[in-house]
């Protein structure tokens, strides 16, 4: 797998630059797990380019104590390098939510990652 793509900073959502001032690249499962961070940030129909990409927050927000694991299941798997899910802990904080994921990628490379929205 060659994925290689820009690095976006987790906080500040901007374009990250090396030492150099350069752009800083990623690649391969840090670029899959980027996306899947992303994918999981986005309320879905929010990019108007492809409305069916991102997360069904509406779905989660309706549900009150619905099964929001599963939403979140749906939208990791957009990302096709992702082949399985071992864990997904969701933890509901107010009008937070916050998820642990855990997963291999096709190639069988392990992915983490944490996200709050």
């Amino acid at each position: 797998m060659e994925n290689i793509t820009l690095r976006i900073d987790q906080e500040t959502q901007d374009l990250v630059l090396d030492d150099s001032g350069s752009l800083e690249l990623i690649g391969d499962a840090e670029t899959v797990a980027q996306c899947v961070r992303l994918t999981l940030e986005t309320f879905k129909g929010e990019w108007f380019l492809d409305t069916d990409h991102g997360t069904d927050y509406d779905q989660i927000i309706a549900d009150g104590d619905g099964d929001a694991e599963t939403v979140l299941r749906t939208a990791i798997f957009q990302e096709t390098n992702v082949q399985y899910i071992d864990s997904l802990t969701v933890t509901r904080s107010g009008r937070s939510i916050a998820a642990a994921f855990t997963g291999r990628l096709k190639d069988g490379t392990p992915i983490s990652l944490e996200v709050k929205a």
